[in-house]
């Protein structure tokens, strides 16, 4: 098994051992069932009430949506949906679409607390390709002449 380290790009890959999957052909609805399977609510809130009577609620973040579980659902693998996205344009942009929405529930729960910084940080740095640090822009240093008073 090998990975990828695309970011936004699915990171498992079947060994070449494994059995040929024949990959299903690529059909423009597709796009909506991308978007529809990302267009999930970030966190839900339920109502407990507890053993002396008061009532608290109670915050669970939603499963963060992948390409690969997408892949798995359509039976097929990030691989051919990578190569939709090449084919495509209509699948290329639905794919944007959906890491955008896969970003907006990482960032709204990471920052509601209901995932670990840790993992909030690697995730957001392997799907949607942040990094630390400020960019370097080229520096040239500034030369000052000093004139003579007489």
């Amino acid at each position: 098994m090998s990975v990828s380290k695309s970011p936004g790009k699915c990171v498992v890959r079947a060994s070449v051992k494994s059995r040929k999957v024949t990959p299903i052909r690529y059909q423009p609805e597709f796009c909506e069932r991308l978007l529809a399977f990302f267009d999930v609510p970030p966190f839900t809130v339920t109502e407990v009430q507890k053993k002396d009577g008061s009532v608290t609620f109670v915050e669970t973040a939603a499963e963060l949506p992948t390409f690969a579980a997408f892949a798995k659902q359509l039976g097929t693998t990030c691989e051919v949906l990578s190569s939709w996205e090449k084919k495509h344009p209509a699948f290329f942009e639905a794919a944007q679409k959906a890491r955008d929405l896969q970003g907006n529930i990482l960032i709204q729960n990471s920052l509601r607390g209901n995932y670990s910084s840790s993992f909030a940080v690697f995730t957001a740095k392997n799907l949607l390709g942040w990094r630390d640090g400020k960019e370097e822009v080229g520096f040239s240093p500034i030369i000052v002449h000093w004139e003579n008073e007489k």
